[in-house]
């Protein structure tokens, strides 16, 4: 009888152990979501990955449409005209005029569903994501990936208005109409021009003072801009994904 009764004492602590394990594991993972409403006002939403794809993909087609472009220049007009090195600000990075891999980086990468579609079309991705279970979660679906994608791909828990962009070809934000303003002055500030911004469901503020396109006579100074606002062009804009070009 006595060891019936330890037997039963000890399935009797069994479950409620796996019980007591349970409530805090569901209280922890919930957790972070109540304090990044609390702190943030980023909203979490998963963004479609066949429209993240599409993006890039036009993304792509516009950077080989625009080295084209400045070949045919360089080879009809003197490379040292105002006309083609204005142009030439617009292809910035050194890996557009190699075969490198194009650079993304996701602030505010939820459970890394941009990120890993970024990689699987051969871009290097980069995930910032305060949030430490969708951070978890993101890791874990890298982890789960192919080779290649896992060699791609990188997810960083931070907070994303600290982490440095100014090395990217192509970022993404999921943000809310009041925060706009903010992402704007963040991308205007680090990246330099032809970065291309992703916006998927809100707009960001473009300062519409300056023209679509840079002509000779103009002598307007492009780094004079609203604050809050983008010098910037819409390139891509279907299915509420967003594509804009810094100018």
């Amino acid at each position: 009888k006595q060891t019936e009764y330890v037997l039963d004492e000890w399935k009797k602590n069994v479950a409620l152990g796996i019980i007591g394990a349970g409530f805090f594991g569901t209280i922890g993972a919930i957790s972070p979501f109540v304090l990044m409403h609390l702190k943030s006002s980023l909203p979490y939403m998963a963004t479609p990955r066949q429209k993240v794809i599409a993006a890039l993909k036009e993304i792509s087609r516009h950077h080989r449409r625009s080295i084209a472009s400045l070949d045919h220049l360089s080879s009809n007009i003197n490379i040292n005209s105002r006309h083609v090195s204005s142009s030439l600000s617009n292809v910035h990075h050194d890996n557009f005029l190699r075969n490198d891999p194009l650079k993304f980086y996701d602030l505010g990468s939820g459970d890394g569903e941009a990120v890993l579609a970024a990689a699987s079309i051969g871009w290097r991705s980069i995930g910032c994501e305060l949030n430490p279970t969708l951070y978890a979660i993101s890791s874990l679906r890298r982890l789960w990936s192919g080779e290649n994608i896992r060699r791609r791909s990188t997810f960083i828990c931070s907070d994303m208005w600290t982490e440095s962009i100014e090395d990217c070809d192509a970022v993404m934000i999921f943000g809310v109409t009041p925060l706009m303003p903010k992402i704007a002055e963040k991308v205007a500030t680090e990246c330099n021009s032809g970065t291309y911004l992703m916006s998927y469901r809100f707009r960001v503020p473009i300062d519409d003072r300056f023209p679509k396109k840079l002509i000779d006579s103009d002598e307007i100074n492009y780094k004079k801009r609203s604050p809050g606002k983008l010098n910037a062009r819409l390139i891509y804009d279907k299915d509420e994904m967003r594509v804009y070009q810094l100018m």
